[in-house]
């Protein structure tokens, strides 16, 4: 049984996404199944990889998708069309098209996130994903420890927070700590506690909402992204917004772990 305080799932991928097979359709049929009242697609459209057809897709063949689903189920699931925006910072040209990209369409919903960060290898910035198994290589193991990368995550979400204003919401904060290997020192949350309140400072100054998202428990991290230590940090720097999204790339993943997480006070 769904957590009563929790009905909309805001952060899903379906086949429009590189690391997808799934229909919407077959999206829309768990989350109803589930007792879902609201649902958000938000496919991958990532800035700044090598190869332009790389988590990115064609928002004119999305929307003619998506659209028809929508008034499908209306009255019985909202579906909510929307996108999440892989940012990097420092880079005008990108900022630009994300600009564009946002402004072209008409997105009910964007999630900002860091995926890629930057790292120098044999004297070239290189920007990698560690969630990317052809790229774990050239980003875990070029640092000592999980902490000593972490930083470079914690800095790199600040500066796109800083540096764009076009999304609702800060997706999956810590979400590399999903792919941290064992062989490296784990990461110590103490190591990043300031880091992490200008984070949660600037989300709230702008108006931006914070992500739980569960895709960690279906992971095998046991967490979320953030854990709720995080989570409750920014209820007591005065933060009131919330949005839930299991991160599904498939339909049993929809609304994955809700009815497990807390009642979070945001009345105070």
């Amino acid at each position: 049984m769904q957590n009563k305080t929790i009905k909309e799932d805001f952060h899903m991928h379906c086949r429009f996404s590189t690391d997808s097979h799934a229909s919407p359709a077959a999206m829309c049929e768990a989350a109803y199944a589930k007792g879902l009242t609201a649902i958000c697609f938000t496919d991958h459209q990532d800035l700044g990889f090598d190869d332009p057809n790389w988590f990115r897709f064609d928002p004119e063949a999305y929307f003619r998708e998506l659209e028809p689903l929508k008034r499908a189920w209306a009255g019985r699931l909202e579906v909510h069309i929307g996108v999440e925006l892989g940012l990097i910072p420092d880079d005008p040209r990108l900022a630009r098209e994300a600009e564009a990209l946002v402004r072209d369409y008409p997105w009910e919903y964007v999630i900002g996130s860091t995926h890629q960060i930057p790292v120098e290898i044999d004297g070239c910035r290189c920007l990698v994903d560690p969630a990317s198994p052809g790229e774990a290589c050239r980003s875990w193991y070029h640092f000592a420890s999980v902490t000593e990368l972490m930083s470079v995550y914690y800095e790199t979400v600040l500066k796109n927070l800083e540096q764009f204003t076009l999304y609702d919401t800060l997706g999956h904060l810590d979400y590399m700590l999903r792919y941290a290997p064992k062989e490296l020192a784990p990461d110590r949350f103490e190591d990043h506690a300031a880091q992490i309140d200008r984070i949660l400072q600037t989300a709230i100054r702008k108006g931006v909402a914070l992500e739980v998202n569960t895709g960690g428990l279906y992971k095998g991290t046991g967490k979320t992204n953030p854990e709720d230590r995080i989570i409750r940090r920014y209820l007591a720097l005065g933060g009131k917004m919330l949005r839930y999204g299991a991160d599904a790339h498939r339909p049993e993943h929809v609304g994955f772990g809700f009815d497990a997480l807390p009642e979070y006070d945001l009345q105070k």
